[in-house]
């Protein structure tokens, strides 16, 4: 009883993640860790980008088009249990970043007899997100050496989008105030979005756990009208925590 009387000390270094809490037993504690899976960005997509539009003498075509909203993502983050039900994290998480690109070709003529008009066109956009995560953490042991723990929060997100248009043509299909074409050039976006984290963790030594996981924030905003919008995202893998 006395030991869970003690006044909480939260001092967390690191990013987010998921938490795996197997040292649940082990009541309190600070506690590291680090987690690695597939994460991806809720961003436009395929409607990135249009196609010019033809005329009965002019004609536009998309050469290629290429699109990659997920891959690799991971965090780090630094912890307190309070007891074994409860703790307090802060992490740092990066996100896998979202990445499209569009060749395009401009061909000038007659219906019968069209002809390139020029060299082919391309345009980018580059997303690349990463966030600082704060965390209450409740945690519910299950069987033995196993427990399941969900975490609430709000994550810091700051979201780079780097834009090559040098042309204007293919358009870009966001807002015209923040990507007016032709343009080249990069903006951030930054802000404090509710986040959450699920998993089920197992005790592999007395101070090791792992885990399975799924976590990611809610974005804010609408890309063809807002030019602060800021894509949801998530993450699911495996992660490891060591606990003093």
């Amino acid at each position: 009883m006395i030991k869970h009387k003690r006044s909480i000390l939260v001092i967390l270094l690191g990013a987010t993640g998921i938490v795996t809490a197997g040292a649940q037993a082990a009541g309190q504690g600070f506690y590291l860790g680090a987690s690695a899976g597939y994460s991806a960005l809720n961003t436009p997509g395929g409607d990135a980008f249009s196609v010019g539009t033809s005329t009965s003498s002019v004609l536009y075509l998309e050469d290629s088009a290429t699109s990659d909203s997920g891959g690799f993502g991971g965090s780090v983050f630094a912890g307190y249990n309070v007891n074994q039900h409860l703790a307090l994290e802060l992490g740092y998480t990066k996100y896998a970043n979202s990445n499209y690109s569009s060749t395009q070709s401009k061909y000038t003529g007659t219906p019968e007899n069209y002809t390139l008009d020029g060299t082919p066109n391309s345009a980018s956009l580059d997303y690349s997100t990463h966030t600082l995560d704060f965390f209450v953490k409740g945690t519910l042991p299950l069987i033995a050496q196993v427990s399941a723990f969900g975490k609430i929060g709000a994550s810091y997100v700051m979201q780079e989008v780097t834009y090559t248009n040098p042309a204007g043509t293919p358009t870009i299909n966001l807002d015209a105030n923040k990507f007016a074409t032709p343009t080249t050039g990069s903006s951030t976006e930054k802000a404090l979005r509710p986040a959450a984290v699920f998993c089920i963790s197992t005790a592999a030594t007395e101070n090791i756990a792992t885990s399975l996981f799924a976590q990611g924030f809610y974005g804010c905003g609408d890309f063809s009208t807002d030019s602060s919008a800021i894509a949801s995202a998530y993450l699911v893998g495996a992660g490891v925590t060591y606990s003093f």
